[in-house]
């Protein structure tokens, strides 16, 4: 009963503050590789961007975010912190922002207020880049190599347990062992593992 009682008010937060909840990232539909490696966006000052052509880098690497999440706010920290590490390492990153709704002085006040403003953005309204890479919920990762093959999708680490369940403690950081797989030339162990976060929701 306490339980149920628990499960019915985290339902209650995330639909108050309009965010649909989920957590079944990497159990979507999974395309193995992106359909064309061309592909552009643009980011937040209107430039076009292509996310996964590498230009002589290991990977590419997006982070599928928006920006009223409580998951993916969480994350902030930690994402900028894989970048810092990882970036002089020859590997590319994106934070992805799916909400259509968001305009672009929402968005760089959020990379300002969770201090991600030297990761470069990209708003993808149309969800193209979710659907090349089969993403479902925020936040979730993927990194695509060469060729456009998607080596990891996932979540960043194992913060969460479950939807609303935070660890106390991280016990796998599922994108830095990847990230060092392929740095290292080495097959990465668990290419997809369950994002938990919120529910991107499909464009029509």
């Amino acid at each position: 009963m306490r339980m149920a009682k628990w499960l019915a008010g985290a339902m209650a937060l995330f639909v108050l503050i309009g965010v649909t909840p989920a957590s079944h990232g990497a159990a979507g539909r999974d395309p193995g590789a992106v359909p064309d490696v061309t592909l552009t966006v643009r980011d937040l000052r209107g430039r076009e961007q292509a996310p996964f052509k590498l230009d002589g880098r290991a990977a590419s690497v997006l982070f599928f975010l928006t920006h009223d999440c409580p998951i993916s706010n969480r994350y902030a920290p930690e994402i900028l912190r894989i970048v810092r590490d990882y970036q002089p390492r020859k590997v590319r990153f994106y934070l992805v922002y799916v909400d259509p709704a968001a305009g672009v002085p929402a968005l760089e006040a959020h990379r300002r207020e969770f201090g991600l403003s030297e990761v470069p953005a990209v708003l993808d309204a149309r969800h193209a880049l979710v659907a090349a890479v089969g993403a479902s919920v925020t936040p979730e990762v993927a990194v695509v190599g060469p060729q456009g093959h998607i080596l990891y999708r996932g979540r960043i680490d194992d913060g969460y347990a479950a939807l609303g369940k935070a660890r106390r403690q991280v016990t796998r950081r599922d994108l830095r062992a990847a990230l060092d797989a392929v740095l290292g030339g080495k097959k990465i162990a668990t290419p997809r593992t369950e994002a938990i976060g919120c529910y991107i929701n499909p464009q029509n």
